[in-house]
């Protein structure tokens, strides 16, 4: 077995011509593959066994072949040889130029504030960039979706899908004041059961209401609607008690139009992921949306 340590003592070059040698068993075949002479060939596994202090090979007039120890050691060299065309590789990629189409999917409240106001940005940055942004609450299948890069959305995502925390946003119970006024104010959770609670089809189940501390209220929806801003809507038009991140409710709740509920008791902290496939190469369009967005964002 060759130790690790040896591979210290030979550089790349060196290395790929053993594995040339193993693969064509001729040093005139390597020769040419190179654009050398066999003699350099020659001269350069000579050299190799000279520092490594074994013999790699065993040479005839018509065919070269690997000794036994020369087998283990190939093998270690293919090995590194892989590692180092990947680093390469890697290098390759982040220093080249973003661009191509980035199909991107956010939530609607989500892009309004940390996405839209610094797009121009982002594009002057990355010109060769050409951005589709889908707005919409769904989780795509990336795998057989154009979909490059999912952000803002709460929902945990499974399977080979790289998904990264960048936030932490908490839910509001709310409802305007209007609608306190005509049916008056839930006080403890279990109260729900008895208010108009407007749900988000989307959630699983969207017939109960989590709290803090592992308590549930199962509920019978007053209406379910699978989008935010028209929840929003209907909550400010005094239709019911809507849940919804803090981002989207808070300036209404700044401006009284919108008053919280259940407090402290629905403080829990909710993570706002970014999700892509996973990939050996992250493409250089998606790391730079990702890191210049990332940024924008304080929660």
């Amino acid at each position: 077995m060759i130790h690790n340590f040896w591979l210290i003592m030979v550089d790349l070059a060196e290395m790929r011509m053993l594995v040339l040698t193993a693969e064509y068993g001729s040093l005139a075949a390597v020769a040419r593959k190179l654009g050398i002479s066999s003699a350099a060939v020659s001269k350069q596994l000579t050299k190799m066994e000279k520092e490594l202090g074994v013999q790699l090979l065993f040479r005839s007039t018509r065919r070269v072949e690997l000794t036994e120890v020369g087998r283990d050691y190939c093998i270690q060299c293919q090995r590194v040889l892989e590692e180092a065309d990947e680093a390469h590789a890697l290098i390759s990629q982040m220093r080249s130029v973003p661009s191509g189409s980035l199909h991107v999917l956010s939530g609607r409240h989500f892009a309004a504030s940390y996405i839209v106001p610094y797009v121009e940005s982002f594009l002057l940055k990355y010109p060769h960039i050409h951005l589709n942004l889908e707005l919409g609450e769904r989780i795509p299948d990336l795998h057989s979706e154009a979909v490059d890069v999912v952000i803002g959305m709460s929902i945990s995502a499974s399977g080979d899908i790289i998904q990264r925390k960048i936030a932490n946003t908490s839910y509001v119970y709310c409802a305007s004041p209007e609608y306190l006024k005509k049916f008056g104010k839930p006080e403890k959770p279990d109260d729900l059961k008895n208010h108009r609670y407007i749900t988000h089809s989307m959630r699983r189940p969207d017939d109960s209401v989590e709290f803090d501390r592992g308590k549930s209220v199962s509920v019978q929806p007053y209406i379910r609607v699978n989008d935010a801003q028209t929840m929003l809507e209907f909550a400010l038009a005094g239709l019911g008690i809507v849940k919804l991140h803090r981002y989207v409710v808070q300036k209404y709740l700044d401006k009284g139009q919108l008053c919280e509920l259940f407090t402290p008791e629905s403080k829990q902290e909710i993570p706002i992921y970014v999700a892509y496939l996973q990939r050996r190469f992250v493409p250089s369009k998606i790391r730079c949306f990702i890191d210049f967005f990332v940024a924008k964002i304080h929660l």
